[in-house]
């Protein structure tokens, strides 16, 4: 989440260059930098410098004055525009991975040029060399690209050949992943105006208001770029999903036109109980058989029987999550055969059917029962009898299942169920003793174990709802903060993202922390102490270079391997954020960037006097939740 780019700030670009103006308006008397305005706008220096000269056809060093001189108590922004596509084309295009070979743009290579203006000119020397030659130019880009330090470059760049791949150190190979995208261009009755002009507007159009005024969502982990053929420039901005429209399939230096793809995805799903063929398939739709096929792969990167199969697994899966015998579910789908569909299934989830229902059904079946019957004196002796195991078998199935013990579960459960009474105004006592901690002393030492903060402390930081519709209100779910004075935290783990230049740290942490993976396993042997502790990730700078780390909560490092970080987070007081969804896990990867855009990129640009730098950002994972921490100045309720 500390991967900062400026795609990342959704589709309120214009206003938030327009918060900008209003702080140095309301600042004239401070000598505003560019890298100070790029700090409180949570950018990369160099790209708020590129934006900003984008969107306001000036310098920021130029701007100040300006802004100062003639706006100062007028109460209007500058370059106030509505929104204009009559001259601007929008189509959709499928594009499968490429791999290219790109170089820095550097604006010192054209005095008083801005990037935009150095590309260009970079990619019309490149074409007019090319046309010398009488060699057809190909298709050139330029876009924004960080490398694994988080440095960031403007780059122009091509497919990859092996003539580029050999040009020097200089050269970045980057692979662009397969997509959709929306593709922006000016019409053909704006011939005679500036290209580099019309260049900017249609950027303008893109990243301000099209988003807003189509509600077609942008995907922010892939990126955006500029493209250079046949003598026309065009802004590519991929799509987060498939939209019901006509699309140009881009493939092989061909271009189809398919139509209602999405129509074949619904009709799969619709009849994912019968025994789907692609040559019935193809029929239904009025294609050759193996036509349907070479479409269905070319637009969704998989081959139509193996996406058949990927669904009725899929969808089995959710079958014998609700309880349902694998026998019935192989025969619903149409399965041949119990044999084939335990193949099938185990290749997919790597466990046969029986064993994924007895972990999903039968084991929610343990927690409902624990649950249930939580203020009681639950022994393992009596869990154990309950669901016909022997007393160290089913210790054994349930650490298996868990990753920790029953009755370290049950004092979390209790504790975190006692945190709510807490909450609801119940004193320390009453809320120990509805779950059976007769000890003031004992129910602290176990409350401090999960929340690493005392239960006095933990009732005082009553939470209030965060404000964000400034900032995100297409979130329905409501963020809560509290400031919660918290203990040290010690923490061990690796770095989760194996390649940066393709990072999904949302997906990365969901993949962790599935409890089915060996990732998840691996964070459970960190001591034994940390089996089954809540789960903490956080960016770590690690001499020169900056990890991303996830980890598990331990009493110490003792026995923690060579090849583990390890991490001591200082006590101090904290904003700690939560949501109000009951499972932020179902949809992980979504909760997270909620959190990202929400809390970074909206809360803390009002808050930066609040912030305590001396110490980390975290997210802290249990079962259920999601936390995020973001440590602030020691002051009554985090405000001065």
């Amino acid at each position: 989440m500390a991967d900062i780019s400026f795609q990342d700030a959704g589709s309120g670009l214009w206003d938030e260059m327009q918060e900008c103006l209003i702080y140095i308006q309301n600042h004239p008397e401070q000598n505003i930098t560019a890298e100070e305005l790029a700090g409180r706008m949570a950018y990369d220096p160099m790209q708020f410098a590129y934006l900003f000269d984008l969107f306001f056809e000036k310098r920021i060093e130029k701007w100040e004055a300006e802004v100062v001189r003639s706006y100062k108590g007028s109460g209007r922004m500058p370059y106030e525009r509505a929104a204009d596509r009559t001259w601007i084309d929008v189509c959709f295009i499928r594009r499968g991975t490429q791999k290219l070979a790109a170089q820095p743009v550097f604006a010192e290579e054209s005095k008083g040029s801005s990037f935009l203006e150095t590309g260009m000119k970079n990619i019309e020397a490149y074409a007019r060399e090319q046309w010398k030659k009488r060699i057809r130019i190909k298709e050139r880009m330029l876009f924004w690209w960080h490398d694994s330090e988080y440095h960031f470059h403007f780059l122009m760049g091509s497919q990859k050949t092996e003539e580029e791949s050999e040009k020097g150190t200089n050269t970045f190979e980057i692979e662009l992943e397969a997509s959709d995208y929306a593709v922006f261009t000016w019409k053909e009755n704006t011939a005679g105006k500036p290209e580099e002009e019309m260049l900017k507007a249609v950027l303008k159009y893109a990243l301000c208001d099209w988003e807003k005024e189509t509600q077609i969502a942008y995907d922010r982990n892939k990126i955006y770029f500029i493209s250079y053929e046949n003598g026309k420039y065009a802004v590519y901005m991929p799509l987060k999903k498939r939209i019901q429209e006509n699309y140009k399939i881009k493939h092989e230096n061909r271009e189809r036109k398919i139509y209602g793809l999405d129509e074949w995805i619904d009709y799969i799903d619709e009849h994912i109980e019968e025994e789907l063929t692609a040559k019935d398939l193809a029929a239904v739709f009025g294609y050759s058989e193996r036509h349907f096929r070479n479409v269905f792969q070319i637009y969704y990167d998989v081959k139509l029987n193996d996406y058949i199969r990927k669904r009725k697994l899929h969808f089995a899966a959710q079958e014998l999550k609700n309880g349902k015998k694998p026998e019935k579910v192989a025969r619903k789908y149409a399965f041949k055969s119990n044999v084939r569909f335990s193949r099938a299934f185990h290749g997919e989830y790597g466990m046969t059917p029986a064993k994924y229902y007895k972990e999903e059904f039968q084991n929610e079946e343990w927690i409902r029962y624990i649950d249930q019957h939580i203020t009681e004196d639950l022994t393992v002796e009596r869990l154990a009898a309950e669901f016909h195991y022997s007393k160290d078998h089913f210790r054994k199935e349930f650490q298996d299942a868990f990753g920790v013990g029953p009755v370290t579960y049950i004092t979390q459960r209790k504790v975190r169920l006692a945190a709510q009474k807490l909450r609801e105004g119940r004193t320390i006592d009453e809320a120990g003793k509805v779950f059976g901690f007769h000890s003031r002393n004992g129910f602290d030492k176990a409350f401090r174990r999960v929340f690493y903060t005392s239960p006095a402390k933990y009732a005082k930081a009553k939470p209030e709802v965060v404000n964000l519709n400034r900032y995100y209100s297409e979130y329905k779910n409501k963020i809560k903060v509290s400031y919660i004075e918290m203990d040290e935290i010690k923490m061990a783990g690796w770095t989760i993202i194996a390649n940066r230049r393709e990072a999904d740290i949302p997906a990365q942490l969901a993949f962790w922390l599935d409890k089915h993976s060996l990732q998840y396993q691996k964070l459970n042997t960190l001591s034994e102490e940390g089996k089954g502790r809540d789960k903490i990730a956080l960016w770590y700078r690690e001499k020169k270079n900056i990890e991303y780390i996830l980890g598990s909560i331990v009493d110490s490092f003792d026995g923690i391997p060579e090849d583990a970080f390890q991490v001591t987070i200082a006590a101090g007081r904290y904003a700690v954020f939560e949501s109000d969804q009951e499972n932020d896990m179902e949809n992980l990867p979504e909760t997270v960037r909620m959190f990202a855009r929400c809390v970074l990129y909206g809360w803390i640009r009002e808050h930066r006097d609040m912030l305590c730098l001396q110490r980390v950002s975290f997210e802290r994972y249990t079962d259920q939740k999601m936390y995020l921490y973001v440590p602030v100045n020691e002051t009554e309720n985090g405000k001065k």
